[in-house]
């Protein structure tokens, strides 16, 4: 007799899981859905809204897909606005976009120099020029990431030295 009602608990168990994954499968709370296909990744991207019928409606959230795929940059150039109605606008932060834009167009020409030479080196015929041409692979990227560190602590100490002497 308690083996049968172990069955039937099993059994119920079983119902109600299959059920889920069901309601899953057929999309009735699709957030949910996505989520439970994706893992989770999706959580992030989609809001989950129930208009006056009852039924689920997915909403994309802009802002987060287009930080997600610029990696955070946007964060710096995209603001959202609220309008009148309560809706969100995106809009462009202008106070910092030239020094940003700048920075980055540096960063690129740098990038491009350095690949431009390194691909010439490693092609080349006396292996001398390919050993610097591996070495550059290897120890550029330490080698820019202390120059940026110091030139940063410069940048700070000179402002500190001009506050002192403003005070």
């Amino acid at each position: 007799m308690k083996n049968l009602a172990d069955l039937n608990t099993r059994k119920e168990m079983l119902k109600k899981d299959i059920s889920e994954i069901e309601d899953k499968l057929t999309f009735k709370n699709p957030k949910e859905s996505f989520s439970a296909l994706t893992e989770g990744f999706t959580d992030q991207f989609l809001t989950d809204r129930i208009d006056e019928n009852g039924i689920h409606k997915i909403g994309l959230q802009a802002k987060n897909i287009l930080s997600f795929i610029t990696g955070g940059v946007s964060d710096h150039f995209i603001e959202t606005k609220v309008n009148e109605q309560g809706k969100e606008k995106i809009a462009l932060k202008t106070e910092n976009l030239v020094g940003k834009i700048a920075d980055n167009a540096l960063q690129l020409g740098l990038a491009s120099i350095i690949t431009g030479y390194v691909k010439k080196s490693l092609f080349h015929r006396k292996w001398r020029r390919r050993l610097i041409g591996l070495a550059i692979i290897h120890f550029a990227p330490f080698l820019l990431k202390f120059l940026r560190q110091k030139l940063d602590e410069f940048q700070q100490k000179e402002v500190l030295e001009s506050l002192n002497k403003i005070i």
